[in-house]
């Protein structure tokens, strides 16, 4: 090979390799941002778990909650029934003549 030809080669070579390096360079930046977006990604994973944690034990105390609730109606409501079956006996009571 002829000088010539060696320096066409070695300024092909060389002009490639500044491309190549040009491209890395970019990628470089690209994967850099990949990596903050996934680590962007597990934290949200994390937040979204705990905040379903948070919800779960929010919506137990609330059926707790409503559960007392209820309990204390039901109970309310056996007390009137019993007070109201308790007059309607102490008229018939009276009525019948018992002292």
């Amino acid at each position: 090979m002829d000088e010539a030809t060696l320096e066409h080669r070695l300024t092909d070579t060389e002009n490639r390799a500044k491309s190549n390096t040009k491209r890395l360079d970019e990628l470089d930046g690209k994967v850099e941002n990949i990596t903050d977006l996934v680590i962007s990604v597990k934290e949200l994973v994390l937040e979204v778990k705990h905040m379903r944690e948070d919800l779960n034990e929010t919506s137990q105390r609330v059926n707790r909650l409503e559960a007392r609730d209820t309990e204390k109606w039901d109970k309310f409501k056996w007390l009137i029934v019993a007070g109201l079956v308790t007059v309607f006996l102490g008229y018939i009571a009276v009525s019948v003549g018992l002292k």
